[in-house]
């Protein structure tokens, strides 16, 4: 992946060569990132600071939809984010090839990963859905709603099995942040 064709990015950004970005002047990507590869982005994105994506993670939804993953974010190996779909109700013919005239109607949305929160392995998420800041997702779960910020979830579909501490996750940000400004 040529970085030189994203929209923005930082330092200390790492992207493996089998990382398919495909519309790149629509993604912005902070500071201190990995995207492992396999994975496929097809859709606009905006990449906070300290971020990890896993391999074989995807996520689409085409050029009309966004992806927002937000300082300390990561998503584990496997995830599926989908920020835009078809209408598979009815209302049209379905797949990327058909011609606008015939197709269904979109839902075209953005998805948006709180700061602190890690999306484990294997995760789907569906177009809309916001993840407060701090929530962590077990692996192979199915998330079609909102979820609050720092709770733990699982399941398909995912429900909150405990709250989450957010003291000692806050205080060790300050503390990177402050030895990052020589403070």
């Amino acid at each position: 992946m040529n970085q030189d064709l994203l929209r923005k990015c930082g330092i200390d950004v790492r992207i493996s060569d089998n990382v398919v970005i495909k519309y790149p002047e629509l993604v912005e990507i902070g500071n201190h990132v990995a995207i492992d590869g396999p994975c496929h982005i097809s859709t606009a994105m905006t990449i906070g600071d300290y971020v990890h994506i896993g391999p074989f993670s995807s996520i689409i939804g085409g050029k009309n939809s966004k992806c927002i993953v937000d300082d300390f974010g990561g998503l584990s190996a496997g995830c599926r984010i989908i920020c835009g779909s078809d209408d598979y109700t009815g209302s049209g013919l379905t797949n990327p090839t058909i011609p606008a005239e015939f197709h269904a109607d979109l839902k075209l949305t953005t998805v948006t990963i709180g700061k602190h929160a890690v999306v484990g392995t294997n995760v789907v998420v569906h177009p809309g859905v916001s993840i407060g800041e701090g929530a962590a997702i077990g692996s192979c779960s199915l998330i079609l709603t909102d979820l609050p910020e720092w709770g733990v979830y699982i399941g398909v579909p995912t429900h909150l099995v405990r709250k989450r501490e957010k003291t000692i996750i806050i205080a060790k940000e300050v503390k990177l942040r402050d030895s990052e400004s020589g403070e």
